[in-house]
């Protein structure tokens, strides 16, 4: 899943934090039986400028890791490629190694995939849209064998802050999250959830951690929805959409169990729809039984909801009045 960021002071790649789109080579190794990776904590490499280590970025980047395994627990198999445009061969030389080593992947057809220009969730395609548009961008590519490899190509000198980059981690590694739990290399879920949930986590988390401001997170999408147009803004902006589409589920849920301070009913229904959801590989079932209504019906009830809200002269207020009151019903630390 590649991805960037639609935040305020970033614009965008793919999951814009993140993104999930799998790279996924074609061709196998002679044996279909592979080991699966044994390491419970993250493997970096990371080879960039000094320039880019003295501002902190590969720091960073790892602060919100750790961020994402505080909440979501570690994971088996994650590898962190942080890279820049100097270390591509370097950086797929070592993915590829490890693909031909714990999946079906050949190294060869590896290589060759990950510097080609066409693959848009390549390592070099990754750091050149880093290049064109000053900025991170990241890709998890694929969860073949219990093997998590995520690449994080960075530009030369990038507009965003370092601090700001943790967030951009955690949206990552919810990913994994979410891949860790799938019996499929494709998620099961629509990319609004796939991408709404992981941006909604990445904002609550870095909120808390002062990386962001949340209400402000969730202006700057609501604004992007609305000017998005009326008709289409599940599959128009399924990023910012998909946030406080999960943002209005998970106060519905807490709603619903009285809860209005320090609630967790609505992260956890959410974690468990994503469990379930990914071991069935039936979304819809999983969805409705979880939370006890059809998608399509809550999308339908979303829908009337993000258009209800104030939006005169292109004025946010209401919007972020109603996620600061959501944000401040929470943990005050995940």
């Amino acid at each position: 899943m590649k991805m960037n960021f639609p935040f305020k002071n970033i614009l965008v790649i793919c999951c814009s934090l993140l993104i999930i789109g799998c790279s996924k080579e074609s061709g196998s190794s002679s044996s279909t039986t592979k080991a699966a990776p044994t390491n419970t904590a993250p493997i970096y490499l990371v080879d960039i400028s000094t320039s880019l280590k003295a501002s902190g970025y590969d720091t960073k980047f790892k602060e919100g890791i750790d961020a994402g395994i505080a909440y979501f627990g570690s994971i088996t198999g994650v590898y962190i490629y942080i890279y820049d445009k100097n270390a591509v061969e370097a950086i797929a030389k070592d993915s590829c190694e490890k693909r031909a080593k714990y999946t079906t992947n050949d190294y060869d057809q590896c290589y060759s995939n990950e510097l080609s220009a066409s693959n848009e969730y390549g390592i070099k395609s990754t750091v050149d849209a880093s290049n064109s548009s000053n900025n991170f961008n990241a890709a998890v590519n694929g969860s073949e064998n219990s093997f998590y490899p995520m690449s994080f190509g960075l530009s030369d000198s990038p507009t965003s802050t370092a601090t700001y980059l943790a967030q951009f981690a955690i949206h990552e590694y919810a990913h994994v999250y979410q891949h860790h739990h799938s019996v499929a290399v494709e998620l099961p879920y629509s990319k609004w959830i796939v991408e709404g949930y992981a941006q909604l986590i990445a904002q609550i988390i870095g909120s808390q951690k002062s990386y962001l401001t949340f209400s402000t997170e969730m202006e700057y999408s609501f604004s992007s929805i609305r000017s998005s147009g009326d008709s289409s803004l599940f599959t128009a902006t399924p990023y910012d959409t998909g946030s406080w589409a999960l943002a209005y589920l998970m106060n519905k849920i807490n709603t619903a169990n009285s809860c209005t301070s320090n609630c967790v009913d609505g992260l956890e229904a959410l974690k468990t729809f994503l469990k379930t959801a990914g071991k069935s590989g039936d979304s819809a079932a999983s969805f409705e039984s979880t939370f006890g209504m059809s998608q399509t019906a809550f999308e339908t009830e979303v829908n009337s909801f993000l258009l209800g809200i104030d939006f005169t002269g292109s004025s946010t207020t209401a919007a972020g009045t109603w996620a600061t009151t959501f944000y401040n019903s929470l943990p005050a630390s995940l």
